[in-house]
């Protein structure tokens, strides 16, 4: 499928250099390890609140239409 040519084709993104992905791949990952494990602290600390967070976010995404 062509873009007609009085519209400006869009520019590609250059990738990010390797060392730059390595980093953010890194972090990524801290943030994720970190967040489970606020999310496990949480479930021991208060259990109830967080099978009720639990229970809304299933009826949320059972609730949700396309």
């Amino acid at each position: 499928m062509q873009m007609p040519a009085d519209q400006p084709q869009p520019r590609p993104q250059p990738a990010p250099a390797p060392r730059e992905a390595r980093d953010r791949k890194r972090r990524r990952e801290d943030f994720l390890a970190d967040l489970a494990e606020a999310q496990r602290l949480r479930e021991r600390v208060a259990p109830r609140r967080a099978r009720m967070a639990r229970l809304r976010k299933q009826q949320l995404l059972r609730t949700f239409f396309y």
